[in-house]
């Protein structure tokens, strides 16, 4: 299952399981294009058609494509176009579901609190660490200052670095998709260090951090 949390400095990430591959002893054929299933349905379960090249057939987790915080597109399996949505369940649909009798949400609800309470505790980490004052800044010597955004790895988790050359100068808790606080952080560095102040920018290795699963991001990026 794809579990989607949104913190104030991006998107925290994504978790992958498996689930049942069991078929009803009579499916139904579902023939209307883009349908929307939530995730503890029998989407799985299914017969469906593709209206564009007459595919039928069912489809599982490979068929998932384009995730987002809200979702996936169906894919098909022969000519790749898009034939519906799973809908990617949040704390109060699990809940339902397991109440409901649903196995799969009865086995996954314990670790969905888990995940949940985790994705809070490190938004409130961050909330309470991160840089939005230019008096947390050091005073800097120089007249072109062309800083760093990098990522990096630390007691099992990720921070979002700010350096100028090998200096580190900023290190918060780092979250994935997070243009939003790059441009944050960007204005800061500008309010303290004004016209010496040239550009702030990605490391390769924090590219795909930065911009997720959309490079084009990337090439719209202003770094000055």
């Amino acid at each position: 299952m794809w579990v989607y949390f949104e913190g104030e400095g991006g998107r925290i990430g994504n978790e992958t399981m498996k689930f049942p591959d069991s078929v009803p002893e009579e499916p139904m054929l579902n023939t209307v294009g883009n349908r929307g299933f939530k995730w503890y349905s029998n989407w799985q379960q299914e017969l469906l058609c593709c209206s564009h090249c007459g595919w039928v057939g069912r489809v599982g987790l490979d068929d998932l494509e384009d995730p987002t915080a809200c979702g996936a597109s169906i894919e098909c399996p022969q000519c790749h176009r898009r034939i519906g949505e799973v809908i990617f369940p949040n704390l109060r649909d699990a809940e339902e579901a397991a109440a409901q009798g649903n196995e799969e949400a009865i086995r996954e609800l314990p670790k969905f609190r888990e995940q949940i309470a985790h994705a809070q505790a490190r938004i409130d980490g961050f909330k309470q660490e991160k840089l939005e004052s230019v008096n947390q800044l050091p005073e800097l010597d120089g007249e072109m200052l062309e800083f760093t955004w990098d990522i990096a790895d630390a007691a099992a988790e990720k921070y979002q670095v700010i350096r100028l050359g090998d200096a580190e100068i900023w290190r918060e808790l780092g979250f994935f998709e997070n243009i939003r606080r790059f441009n944050e952080v960007k204005e800061l560095l500008r309010k303290k260090y004004g016209s010496r102040f040239k550009m702030l920018k990605p490391t390769e290795a924090s590219q795909e951090w930065l911009c997720g699963d959309n490079a084009g991001k990337l090439f719209r990026l202003e770094y000055s």
